[in-house]
């Protein structure tokens, strides 16, 4: 019995230690941590060991990766902000773990933002604002500009779409960031930022490829790019790889577009003169219409054209447009494994624009890919795109908005027929101005096509699980031919005379810029740190080409070769290059008190080698109160709470290459063909020139109520950029007309609020809302000469005004009235008149999702006020008498109500019997005051909707092949609502990179509906 007992206790002891001996096994865990919802591969999550959480932990890398050791049966626990943690005992079967956790919608606290250098980070650490916008919001107005989709969704962020194109087709964009900080107009945009690396344009990237936009603001939060980063950074990060089964995506978008809000015109009197009908004339100033039978133009091969001498019912100028289409189509591909990813796409898009004959294509691929080997990881991705353009210049609508109303649109399209009165040989009117503008935009032709490639290569080492190196290499290049032509015309009648003319241009962009960061993670207690040290070096190249022939010989060959005189050209290389050293650290104290340092160091080509070297340092700070005072851990009101607080200076230089050399340019044909005569150039290069510096200060907080149901984010930020780069005017006997000057000063100030939540949360109906609030005031405190400095046009920067401030011409008043001369017409003042200010101060943004089963409603609203705008279509209306007040007096005699009389004396008095004329030549005096065609630029803008149907899941139960499908309704622009004053147009339209100012170049806005399908497989 003893030894049977004796055996039983060797063989539990034997186990028992077999079993220590085994649970004290040392092991190597390797594996990958993915979001569970993309496959998105998470940096940064934390790797412990629960039983021994001070020697066993690690942090993934930037493809998700660890590697570190442990013992079987121990725990290991996975954790990230912004995602429920996950857990799992260890044994020997952990070989290439995939990890798969799930975001925490409910925790603010836990949000993750990409940062500057595309680094993924807790926004609980960062002492600036930052706001990401999804792929779903994104893409809710289905556009094919990613930019134009942030319309409205980001506090802070002012998007225009500009009149670069007149058919809209390609339009430019122009993007400001809390105010604008250079008087250089063209030098304000932030960085774009493409997976971590800086590109010049992000207009041609798919929508549909972006997982997400981070806009960081302003140079606090950009400060690691230096004086690229002053005016903030747009931080793209597009679509990886599936570390799991394979997803194939299709989806098309179709919409069609109209344009609106075109400018009121006046429909009672029709062409002609002085009162009388004229059939040659191209003015308004006739009898009123009749629908009489009337000569229109001249005869025709003997046989004079007769027309109806009526308005139609309906505004004829709109038979001048086409009905524009978009189809977008996109197909794209995601698979992988735990040890690599990838993700392709493509894209097909075909738009026909509002103007005839305008179209553009767009066609472009997309591969990302990463692969993981051991402790070295790499990714990778090429982007390319084809853009063919073909557009109208900017005559045929200035055409349209001059000639009478009896014109018919429609009939114009005919006019290839040599006997129709349409063919611009036999126009009713001979004036060159006013041709038919279907011809004119037939004839006149702007093409070209454009190839952009982008690409990324990145290497990242993992050391040690506290030290890493990344090695990114991003290369961009972009290549445009095009063509403008003009086709030649002869006629007997010289003003219907027109100079065939053809230019080539061609050009050439390129810039590789490679980044070199060292990253170091280190937890001592309670506290934790991160240091990262970097290496920048970026080049540029630039090289444009243009040739053209003004007086072609043949009508129907556009060679430069062919044609009478010189040729025209142009050709320009630039070289840019910069060197730069950053490095960021911070320091954080039990997970709710962080405090980071920031510097770098810059080297450009553009100044003097004396003065080329500039040092940008920042800190910031925030503090999670909430997680600091015991008593508001478990507040059921206030869960989450923080503020943050930086300042930044940041240098700034806006010079082009070359600024600072003296240049010369040869005029053409002097003094005759052969002989060569150069000029030099007219403004000084001052090589005493420095950077610009931005001061920057932020403060803000972040809160979270009733379980996060309730979320705000509330920020304020001041900048001063003092010693502002620009040309100011000097005497001319120096030899120059201006210089290149450090003066001046512009001062904003902005205030943000962010407001967002979940109204209700259920699982057949659940409703979100967003709101966003911009207030921004931007002042001239100091100009390099005198108290005013003009921009452009009526546009000027005034000391201690508002920046860009209107200022114009206005009438002689007295007391508030209009004060006339003794024969009616109207007096200018001596003094131009300050309206305010061009750009909106106050700026909302308001979204909501509304979904019940199976439907959805998306919708979102854009309003901004505060600002004035101008147009220059409002004075030709009134010279060609097409404007709706030149007829609001019969075009008889009369007394200007409420207006007064200038005497002989001097003294003003009462107009009681003197009559302004009301013709022609009076209307157009009165045109000449700049404050008519002013007016208020407020509006109210429904900018995105989308009704949505997906097909429920069981639909789609009995089959393999189709995993969800949706379909949907979109539209864009539905309706605006407009200041009272304002009958010139949209006032978010503006024309290249002015504010305020609607050009008479530029055409009418556009709304669209269309439709959507979208399948996943």
């Amino acid at each position: 019995m003893k030894f049977v007992l004796y055996r039983i206790f060797l063989s539990i002891s034997f186990i028992c230690i077999i079993g220590l001996s085994f649970g004290q096994q040392h092991i190597v865990v390797k594996g990958k941590v993915i979001d569970q919802e993309t496959g998105v591969p998470l940096e940064g999550a934390s790797i412990t060991i629960v039983e021994n959480p001070r020697s066993g932990s690690a942090v993934t890398g930037s493809q998700g990766g660890f590697l570190m050791k442990g013992h079987v049966g121990q725990t290991m626990r996975v954790s990230m902000v912004g995602y429920h943690a996950s857990s799992l005992a260890l044994s020997l079967d952990n070989k290439d773990l995939l990890i798969k956790l799930e975001r925490n919608i409910n925790a603010l606290s836990e949000i993750v933002v990409t940062g500057a250098l595309g680094i993924r980070r807790s926004s609980r650490e960062m002492g600036t604002s930052a706001q990401a916008v999804d792929n779903e919001a994104l893409n809710l107005g289905k556009v094919v500009n990613p930019l134009l989709a942030l319309s409205s969704k980001v506090a802070g962020l002012r998007i225009n779409a500009t009149d670069l194109t007149t058919g809209k087709t390609d339009p430019g964009i122009q993007i400001r960031m809390r105010g604008t900080r250079s008087l250089n107009r063209g030098k304000n945009d932030p960085i774009y930022v493409v997976d971590g690396v800086p590109l010049p344009d992000i207009t041609r990237i798919n929508p549909n490829d972006i997982a997400e936009i981070t806009v960081l603001k302003g140079a606090n939060a950009a400060a690691l790019y230096g004086s690229e980063g002053v005016n903030g950074a747009i931080m793209v990060t597009t679509k990886g790889g599936r570390s799991d089964a394979g997803e194939v995506n299709f989806s098309n978008s179709t919409t069609f577009a109209n344009v609106y809000l075109l400018p009121p015109a006046q429909t009672l009197y029709g062409q002609g003169q002085n009162g009388k009908y004229s059939p040659v004339a191209n003015e308004s100033w006739g009898d009123l219409f009749d629908g009489s039978e009337r000569d229109f133009g001249l005869p025709i091969n003997g046989v004079q054209p007769r027309k109806v001498y009526a308005a139609p019912s309906k505004d004829n100028r709109l038979g001048f447009f086409d009905t524009g289409i978009t189809m977008q189509n996109d197909l794209s591909f995601s698979g992988g494994d735990a040890k690599s990813t990838y993700f392709m796409s493509l894209q097909d898009v075909r738009i026909k624009g509002v103007i005839p004959g305008d179209k553009s294509s767009r066609t472009g691929a997309r591969f990302n890919g990463s692969r993981s080997f051991n402790k070295l990881t790499t990714s990778y991705n090429v982007n390319y795109v084809f853009f063919k353009n073909n557009t109208t210049s900017d005559g045929p609508w200035l055409s349209v908005y001059t000639q009478p109303a009896n014109i018919d649109y429609k009939e114009a399209r005919n006019w290839e027929d040599p006997t129709s009165p349409n063919h611009p040989l036999n126009w009713y009117t001979p004036t060159a101005q006013t041709r038919n503008p279907i011809f004119m935009a037939d004839n006149n032709r702007n093409t070209y096509d454009q190839h952009t490639l982008n690409s990324k290569v990145e290497f990242t080492y993992d050391f040690a699980d506290w030290f890493s190196a990344t090695n990114r290499t991003g290369y961009y290049l972009q290549t445009q031919d095009g063509r403008v032509t003009n086709k030649k015309l002869v006629s007997n009648i010289s003003t219907r005379n027109i100079n065939g003319t053809v230019n080539d241009t061609g050009g050439t962009f390129s810039r590789l810029n490679n980044d070199l960061i060292l990253n170091f993670r280190k937890e001592f207690g309670d506290f934790s740190t991160k240091l990262l040290l970097g290496y920048n070096i970026r080049m540029d190249n630039r090289k444009d080409i243009g040739i053209g022939a003004n007086n072609l010989l043949l009508e129907d060959i556009f060679n430069p070769g062919s044609r009478t005189g010189e040729l025209s050209g142009t050709a320009k290389i630039t070289k840019y290059r910069s060197m730069s050293g950053y490095g960021e650290f911070t320091v954080g104290y039990r997970n709710y008190l962080f405090l980071t340092l920031v510097g770098r160091s810059d080297k450009v080509s553009t100044l003097d080698p004396q003065n080329n070297t500039y040092f940008t340092p920042g800190v910031s700070t925030s503090f999670v109160f909430t997680d600091a005072i015991a008593s508001l851990k478990d507040s059921n009101i206030l869960n989450y709470g923080r503020i943050y607080a930086s300042y930044n200076r940041t240098g700034n230089v806006t010079l082009d290459p070359y600024s600072l050399n003296l240049t010369y340019s040869q005029t053409n044909g002097f003094p005759y063909g052969g002989l060569f005569g150069f000029l030099p150039n007219l403004t000084e290069a001052n090589r005493l020139l420095k950077p610009e510096f931005v001061t920057s200060y932020e403060v803000g907080t972040q809160l979270s109520f009733l379980n996060s149901r309730l979320n705000a984010d509330i920020a304020y930020a001041y900048s001063d950029s003092d010693g502002q780069i620009f040309t100011a005017g000097m005497s001319r006997a120096t030899g120059y007309n201006a210089t290149l000057v450090n003066a001046g000063r512009l001062v904003n100030q902005t205030l943000e609020v962010m407001l967002n939540g979940t109204a209700i949360r259920k699982p057949d109906v659940e409703l979100s809302f967003g709101v966003n609030f911009t207030y921004t005031h931007t002042q001239a405190k100091d100009l390099y000469a005198g108290d005013s400095f003009q921009i452009f046009r009526q546009a000027y920067a005034i000391k201690g005004e508002p920046y860009p401030t209107l200022q114009m011409s206005d009438f002689l008043r007295h007391n508030g009235q209009i004060v006339l001369d003794k024969n009616g017409n109207v007096l200018l003042d001596e003094k131009e008149q300050l309206l305010g200010t061009m750009v909106p101060p106050y700026m909302f943004g308001f979204n909501t999702n509304f979904r019940y089963k199976a439907f959805s409603i998306g919708l979102q609203i854009d309003s901004r006020l505060g600002s004035w705008m101008y147009s220059e279509v409002v004075p030709r209306m009134y010279a060609a008498g097409t404007h709706p007040e030149t007829v609001k007096y019969g075009r008889e005699p009369f007394i200007l109500p409420n207006s007064m009389v200038k005497l002989d004396d001097g003294s003003i008095v009462e107009n009681t019997s003197v009559y302004s004329k009301g013709d022609k030549d009076w209307w157009t005096k009165y045109s000449n005051v700049q404050t008519i065609t002013a007016a208020k630029a407020d509006f109210l803008k429904l900018r995105e909707l989308y009704v949505g149907y997906t097909l429920p899941a069981k639909f789609l139960a009995k089959q393999n092949f189709l995993k969800k499908a949706s379909v949907g309704v979109v539209a864009n622009n539905l309706f605006i609502i407009r200041h009272s004053s304002n009958e010139i147009g949209d006032p978010e339209a503006l024309y290249n990179q002015t504010d305020g100012y609607a050009s008479f170049r530029q055409i009418p806005t556009s709304r669209s509906i269309g439709f959507n399908i979208n399948m996943i497989f």
